[in-house]
């Protein structure tokens, strides 16, 4: 298929596409007990995360973030990964005096997209008092240098704003919740062609974060903190707090929260667990394509001054690992991105995030 023969698809056939092709690579690059004479290296493992309103039933509003979806996959050596970015992450590391004696290295590469909506779908026209419609589709690659009780994350992506792919998964997701409920909701999204960048729009970010344990007792609980500053599509400086207890072998670092949007680390296991976590970010916002556009004419746009630059953000779930494998249910919420007046509303969303590590 060539070029934009792609783009000119039905809705239906496109979404197939972008759906088949993160499950594909998800399951297809899942090492199996008859490939062990391959000698594939060590820690190798893949990732599947969703982040859905209605997975949250109660607080559903189909609005603001209402859809976000990642592959992670990871290769701890660098000669069978696949990391077109690393060196210049490494170079950045360099430059920033991270360096990386003496600590372990972990790598990764992610594909994911994220959906934004306003609050009437039905609508065709442009909404000027709500968030705008907007969506990413992205790649990236991290580098993490890990020790027992800190990570020290950078993490370089490259995307398309604007694109038609989210508005259609939407919409036939819409279709298909319709056809198995019997009911007259969810309406489809009417406004798609009104978003951030229409038509699509290449972007960027750069993230490097910080996680380091306070205190805690061994294999029962503990408490971090974590910060990170962002520049690029989305400019901002985070500083937050986590915690977890149960019954823990993995290093704090590894803890599953929003891992399709600002995900700072890795999955890693180290033997059979379960535990309950919680963790909480205070947000400084400097600037937001999503919300604010970039370059792009956009028809619907907010200045700086109409847009929150203080959030916080907070996740709480349930984490189990057995032998490969992990899986966590979560939910997260959010305080509103635009001021009153306009869009003000705290926003919820569940998610379901599956881990196989060989």
């Amino acid at each position: 298929m060539q070029g934009l023969d792609f783009f000119r698809l039905k809705f239906s056939e496109r979404s197939k596409i972008f759906i088949l092709c993160n499950i594909c690579l998800f399951i297809f690059l899942i090492p199996v007990p008859a490939l062990a004479k391959l000698n594939l290296p060590d820690k190798w493992g893949a990732a599947f995360y969703l982040d859905q309103d209605l997975i949250v039933p109660v607080l559903n509003e189909d609005r603001d973030y209402t859809m976000g979806l990642a592959t992670e996959f990871f290769w701890q050596d660098v000669k069978t990964g696949l990391y077109p970015l690393d060196g210049y992450i490494k170079r950045i590391g360099q430059w920033l005096g991270l360096q990386e004696k003496g600590d372990e290295i972990a790598r990764s590469f992610i594909l994911g997209s994220v959906t934004y909506t306003p609050d009437n779908l039905a609508d065709p026209n442009p909404i000027y008092n709500d968030r705008p419609y907007a969506s990413l589709l992205y790649l990236g690659n991290k580098r993490v240098r890990v020790n027992k009780n800190n990570a020290v994350g950078i993490e370089l992506q490259v995307g398309i704003l604007g694109s038609s792919i989210s508005g259609n998964i939407q919409t036939d997701l819409h279709h298909f919740w319709r056809y198995v409920t019997g009911d007259s909701k969810p309406v489809d999204p009417m406004g798609w062609d009104h978003q951030i960048s229409n038509g699509g729009e290449l972007t960027f970010k750069m993230k490097v974060s910080n996680l380091r344990q306070l205190t805690g007792t061994v294999s029962k609980w503990d408490i971090s903190q974590m910060y990170a500053v962002t520049l690029g599509y989305q400019t901002n400086l985070s500083i937050g707090l986590s915690a977890r207890a149960g019954h823990i072998k993995s290093p704090p670092w590894t803890l599953p929260f929003d891992p399709v949007n600002r995900g700072n680390f890795l999955p890693a296991f180290q033997g059979n667990e379960w535990y309950g976590w919680a963790a909480y970010r205070l947000r400084l916002v400097g600037y937001d394509a999503l919300l604010q556009g970039q370059f792009r004419h956009s028809d619907v746009t907010f200045k700086a001054s109409d847009i929150e630059h203080i959030l916080q953000e907070g996740g709480a779930g349930i984490t189990f690992t057995y032998s490969s494998m992990q899986f966590t249910l979560a939910v997260n919420g959010k305080t509103p991105e635009i001021r009153a007046g306009l869009d003000h509303r705290n926003q919820y969303w569940g998610g379901m995030y599956f881990v196989y590590r060989y």
